[in-house]
């Protein structure tokens, strides 16, 4: 089932971020954005503005249970009235008069409430195979392509198909390393671009739906691994001063490798917190393990531990 919503806001950022909460959808989610209008900030801001507005679009499955009902209640479709002596299943009781639960269990005294639990595939468990397209093709491939020869770079760049469904384009030479930058900012630039450019139709009239991810010198799995290392860490700090620890601002896709390398180590959970650009990970103790050791006073009253920023080489990789 396709969902599809239009929105508006100040800055296509504003807008996309509307849209998304309109649909329901987590920053996990696959949301597709098309661009209707840029918006206008007019004259002096008074005359002539305009604001930004995108359509936003998600695949969402059938609901099975929508599905069980719809065949439950035969060909007409309407739902058949119980007998008056026939039990009611609890499923159909009023939610008036049902018991509310809430949808988030709080851990840690109410401090954390896991969310964003996505699990991350890791890099080293993908299987890539090369792919052949003619020019033209595929957008995304060629707009890469066509970027680095602009830019004169001596480099190679290699279409991949990926076993997850996705698209790799890789690229790799000794120049490619200055379009990394700070943590992969630059590369996560280049990467929506691709994927900005895989959404306009290509030469056959079609568009390939798949995601792309751009990876330049092995530097996505380098990064991950400094940040598997880091997760294993901060969470060995947390078990030993019992206290939570932030995190530095991370990407969704940063943010599943933390969560993901977390879920395997007892007595710690993790969370989200803060919007946007500013999202960090928060480690804290469960339930279990603050039950096995009392907060001191000096330790219930320190402030969260900030985690230094990772080393970066001159080339723009992690150390």
């Amino acid at each position: 089932m396709i969902k599809e919503i239009t929105a508006s806001g100040k800055t296509i950022m504003e807008a996309k971020e509307n849209a998304r909460l309109a649909l329901g959808a987590s920053e996990l989610d696959d949301v597709h954005y098309e661009i209707l209008h840029a918006g206008s900030k007019g004259i002096f801001g008074i005359i002539g503005v305009k604001p930004a507005m995108v359509k936003a679009t998600i695949e969402l499955p059938d609901a099975p249970a929508k599905r069980e009902r719809r065949e439950r209640s035969g060909k007409s479709g309407k739902p058949s009235t119980p007998k008056a002596n026939a039990d009611t299943p609890a499923e159909n009781a009023s939610s008036e008069n049902a018991p509310k639960k809430s949808s988030r269990k709080k851990k840690n005294g109410g401090k954390h409430a896991p969310v964003e639990k996505a699990v991350a595939v890791f890099e080293s468990e993908l299987q890539f195979t090369p792919r052949e397209v003619a020019p033209g093709e595929d957008k995304a491939y060629d707009f890469v392509c066509q970027l680095i020869k602009n830019l004169g770079l001596d480099v190679k760049v290699e279409l991949l198909s990926c076993d997850d469904g996705t698209r790799r384009i890789n690229i790799e030479g000794e120049a490619a390393s200055i379009l990394i930058g700070h943590h992969g900012d630059t590369l996560d630039a280049l990467q929506y671009l691709a994927n900005l450019a895989s959404a306009q139709k290509n030469e056959n009239g079609e568009k390939d739906k798949s995601r792309v991810t751009v990876n330049i010198e092995g530097y996505r799995a380098k990064r991950e691994e400094t940040l598997r290392t880091l997760a294993r860490s901060m969470a060995a700090k947390a078990l030993r001063t019992h206290r939570s620890v932030t995190l530095e601002p991370m990407t969704p896709y940063e943010r599943r490798i933390i969560h993901s390398e977390i879920q395997s180590i007892e007595g710690v959970s993790t969370n989200s917190v803060g919007s946007e650009n500013n999202r960090r990970v928060v480690i804290y103790l469960t339930e279990k393990a603050t039950a096995e050791k009392p907060v001191s006073p000096a330790e219930e009253t320190a402030d969260v531990s900030e985690v230094p920023t990772p080393v970066a080489t001159p080339d723009g990789e992690d150390a």
